[in-house]
C-alpha cells in the first residue's frame, strides 16, 4: 500500500496538505472558524452595501406619507373649492347670457307706443295638493316673468293690437320660446282722475318657464 506525499517547495521540511486535510486535520476548527468569519463578514457586508440604503430609503418614504397624505387632503380642498367656484361661475355666465339673449329680444320686438317698466324674474315652488306633505327643499321651482309696460290711452282698439303682436313676435323668438311660455297677460286701465292726454294703460305680460 502506498501513499502520496506532496511536498512543499515554499516551506521545507513541511508537508503541504490538501484542501481536505485543511479542513479536517489538527488545525481544521481553527481553519473552518476563519472561514466561517470570512463569510460572516462578507454577508455583512452585502447587507450594509446593497440591503441598508433600500431600507432607509423604504423608511423615509413611509415616514413622508402622512405629510403627503395631509398635502393630498389640503389639495382636495383646494380643488373642490376651485370647482364650486368655477360652477357658481358658469351658472353666473349663463345667466348674465340668457338676461342679455331675452333683453336683445325685447328690445326689438317692443313698438314704440309701449315703454317698459319693469322686468322682474321669480322663482317660487309648485304648490301642491290640499292636504299633501309640502315639496322637498330640492324641489324643482316653477321660474316665471314678469313685463310691465305701459302706453298712452288712444281712441280705438290700438293699445290691444300693439300688445298682441308684441306678445305673439316676442314668443316666437328663439331666445324667449326655447325657455318660456306665455303664462297670462292683463291691461288695466288708468285710475285716478287723470287728464285725457296723460292718461296710460297699464300692461303686464306673465310668462312661465318651460319644464326642461
Amino acid at each position: 500500500m502506498t501513499r502520496r506525499f506532496t511536498v512543499d517547495l515554499l516551506h521545507p521540511g513541511q508537508l503541504a496538505l490538501t484542501w481536505q486535510e485543511w479542513f479536517i486535520g489538527s488545525q481544521g476548527q481553527r481553519h473552518l472558524a476563519l472561514v466561517a468569519m470570512v463569510g460572516l463578514s462578507l454577508l455583512l457586508l452585502l447587507v450594509v452595501i446593497g440591503i441598508a440604503p433600500v431600507y432607509w430609503r423604504l423608511s423615509t418614504d413611509l415616514a413622508d406619507i402622512p405629510r403627503l397624505q395631509r398635502d393630498l387632503a389640503a389639495s382636495e380642498g383646494d380643488l373642490n373649492l376651485l370647482r364650486a367656484n368655477l360652477q357658481a361661475l358658469t351658472v353666473e355666465a349663463r345667466r348674465q347670457v340668457r338676461w342679455a339673449e331675452l333683453l336683445g329680444a325685447l328690445s326689438e320686438h317692443i313698438p314704440a307706443t309701449l315703454k317698459l317698466q319693469a322686468i322682474e324674474a321669480s322663482r317660487a315652488a309648485a304648490p301642491g295638493a290640499p292636504g299633501a306633505p309640502p315639496p322637498p327643499p330640492d324641489a324643482k321651482a316653477e321660474g316665471t316673468l314678469r313685463i310691465e309696460s305701459v302706453t298712452p290711452v288712444r281712441p280705438g282698439s290700438a293699445p290691444l293690437v300693439d300688445t298682441a303682436q308684441f306678445m305673439a313676435a316676442l314668443m316666437r323668438d328663439p331666445a324667449v320660446n326655447k325657455r318660456f311660455q306665455l303664462k297670462s297677460w292683463e291691461i288695466k286701465p288708468p285710475t285716478g282722475a287723470a287728464a285725457e292726454d296723460d292718461a296710460y294703460l297699464s300692461i303686464t305680460i306673465t310668462l312661465m318657464e318651460r319644464a326642461q
